[in-house]
């Protein structure tokens, strides 16, 4: 939205800051879902080991749960570098804001 008041210079200044903003928003709401994804997929499999589910189901949750681990790496990876090309250099998104937790490694068959 153009002011009519500003230079073309500013109104197209102002469009790339809201631009930039409307990125970083879309960027961190995604990085927020699979985060929550996470939390809530390691619950399951917390679960499923409680109630002694097969291993088939839960190494078939684990690597849902790595899948999901793998697109939150790249929306973080995405969030710091849109950051930094906004300007945005100060910050340390990998060890405190947006912490992703390690992979799982799948359930092996236990020998008795």
């Amino acid at each position: 939205m153009s002011n009519p008041k500003n230079s073309p210079l500013d109104n197209l200044q102002n469009e790339i800051a809201r631009e930039k903003f409307s990125a970083l928003r879309r960027i961190t709401e995604n990085l927020s879902s699979c985060l929550k994804e996470l939390d809530a997929m390691n619950r399951r499999i917390d679960e499923a080991v409680g109630k002694n589910l097969s291993r088939q189901e839960i190494n078939k949750m684990i690597k849902t749960f790595n899948s999901i681990r793998e697109d939150a790496e790249e929306w973080r990876y995405y969030l710091t570098v849109t950051r930094e090309a906004s300007g945005l250099f100060h910050s340390n998104l990998k060890a405190d804001v947006y912490k992703i937790p390690p992979r799982k490694k799948p359930i092996i068959k236990s020998e008795d």
